[in-house]
């Protein structure tokens, strides 16, 4: 019963995208036995497979948390032929068939109570004539009263003492004890931070080193006010919008090293959850000239397909939208247009409700109309995003200050953005901080120096609210980066805490103690280096 779980996920797409309404699955044919040839009269007998919108197998493995945490899988059933006449088949719940399964596994899972999943859609699964499979459903887990353990569920249609496999998906059901650890996560009051982590060069378990300390210096205020895990945001890439060249679809392609990552969700990314944080994925092009700024209707609803069975699937926060690297303007590639893209902010906003974080980071020519509703399709971005901010931190530069409110002012970056339709201040982040290495000169360390930017917005209080975002995180124990950026990861905190103020570029009263890498001693024989790197090939 097991699967490689890359084809199974590939497998996954191909359904979500029927069920969006492409064709490209609507001849998918159920798996048979190996053995002798069929006689004509079983070729003209109708089959049919109850399948899971998350793999190709008939088992599934679903992850909780201890406590009150919850999960949602899909499901659909499907017919080798279409249906003569109209078919409604009763999913439930079947104890009985876990022994078998528990045996053939040698596996000894507790049948998960009743009370323990619902079915938010219902759970009939009907098709109407003419027609292969039904509409997908949606089966929700809870972990209320579970103790940390290993449980399975049997789902099936088969007729009751009648088991039939091909009928059933099995659930694998792991609840697990959340790993908060000794130190509580910044809630982010004062500072609200966001980070960007690539999954090519470093394991997203990189962010369980930042910590920070703030001190008030003030005599009457002395003393340590906190020291936190930061990271309320967090963004893993590289995920693209691809093109596949046979079809045309726009395909969400996760790479190696994300896929790997999300199948590995257990060790890389429900440590970072459990501590509060929000873990998103970081969509953005593929150079294939097809993005977000050019997609038709139909296959807006089939990449929207694709995200949502892949954040359900693997229990992710949400996802950031990056229109960059799309290669627009390629020959044979339609143009860019003002309301695709708005378009799948709001399909996406729809499919994925609002309980999952959906983000933009603005950048160049994708997000310059957003502003405009007429010019979007009469379609106010900011009514469904959660956040938005700058896209702008090359590390040749210095730090950008994109500022729609105030774009005049001589110290706001160069690059420009109107404020989004409908979207408040409050939830726009105005700059995106770069790592930057050792300065080679005293020029580019002076281009480093954050107090030169933020210092008269801040004091002008023109500063809309604390979030800070931070391109992709690294060591600080690493090439030329070594022991040189932690300083100024901590000046930025200093000037951009909502609580302070500037004189003369200088902070008066706040100190910001950032401790990166605390642990590296665990790993002597490389000297620090290399802790965090991928650990996988």
């Amino acid at each position: 019963m097991k699967t490689n779980y890359i084809q199974s996920l590939f497998a996954a797409f191909l359904c979500a995208a029927a069920c969006a309404g492409f064709t490209a699955c609507e001849s998918d044919t159920i798996e048979t036995s190996g053995g002798k040839k069929p006689d004509q009269e079983a070729l003209q007998n109708v089959y049919g497979k109850l399948r899971s919108g998350a793999t190709a197998g008939n088992s599934v493995d679903v992850l909780l948390a201890e406590g009150e945490g919850s999960g949602i899988s899909t499901f659909y059933f499907q017919q080798t032929k279409p249906a003569a006449d109209a078919v409604t088949l009763a999913a439930r719940g079947d104890a009985s068939l876990a022994d078998a399964y528990n045996e053939a596994e040698e596996t000894e899972r507790t049948v998960l109570p009743a009370q323990n999943y619902e079915f938010p859609d219902g759970a009939s699964l009907d098709l109407s004539k003419d027609t292969q499979r039904s509409v997908y459903k949606r089966i929700r887990f809870l972990a209320s009263g579970l103790t940390p353990g290993e449980y399975v569920l049997p789902l099936t249609v088969a007729e009751e003492g009648m088991p039939d496999d091909a009928k059933t998906l099995y659930y694998n059901i792991t609840v697990r004890q959340p790993q908060i650890g000794d130190t509580e996560l910044h809630k982010g009051d004062d500072l609200f931070f966001v980070f960007y982590i690539n999954t090519d060069q470093y394991q997203p378990l990189l962010v369980d080193e930042y910590f920070m300390q703030k001190e008030v210096q003030k005599e009457q205020y002395g003393g340590q006010s906190w020291y936190n895990l930061i990271g309320n945001i967090i963004n893993l890439r590289t995920v693209r919008l691809d093109r596949e060249a046979e079809s045309g679809r726009a395909i969400l392609s996760l790479g190696d090293d994300m896929t790997y990552v999300l199948g590995q969700a257990v060790k890389y990314i429900r440590p970072l959850q459990d501590k509060g944080r929000k873990v998103c994925i970081s969509i953005e092009g593929a150079g294939s000239g097809l993005g977000f700024c050019n997609l038709t209707d139909a296959q807006i609803a089939d990449f929207t397909a694709q995200v949502k069975t892949v954040i359900d699937s693997y229990q992710l926060d949400g996802i950031n939208l990056w229109d960059r690297n799309s290669g627009y303007g390629k020959e044979g590639m339609p143009a860019m247009n003002t309301t695709s893209y708005p378009k799948l902010i709001k399909s996406l906003r729809e499919a994925l409700g609002t309980e999952k974080l959906l983000t933009v980071t603005v950048y160049d020519r994708p997000t310059e109309t957003f502003h405009d509703v007429d010019a979007c399709g009469g379609i106010a971005v900011g009514d469904y995003i959660d956040y938005a901010w700058s896209g702008y931190n090359s590390n040749k530069e210095a730090p950008q200050l994109l500022d729609p409110w105030h774009p005049t002012e001589t110290y706001v970056s160069a690059y420009t953005q109107k404020p989004i339709a409908n979207l408040p201040a409050e939830r726009f982040g105005c700059i995106n901080f770069p790592f930057y290495p050792e300065a080679e000169s005293e020029e580019e360390a002076m281009m480093q120096d954050p107090a030169e930017v933020l210092s008269e917005w801040v004091e002008t209080e023109y500063k809309p609210n604390n979030i800070m975002v931070f391109a992709d995180l690294r060591t600080n124990l690493q090439d030329g980066y070594e022991g040189i950026w932690d300083g100024a990861f901590s000046t930025y905190c200093d000037c951009m805490d909502i609580n302070s103020r500037t004189y003369q570029g200088r902070r008066n009263g706040l100190s910001y103690n950032f401790d990166l890498n605390r642990g590296l001693g665990n790993y002597p024989e490389k000297g620090g280096y290399g802790k965090w790197l991928k650990d996988w090939k």
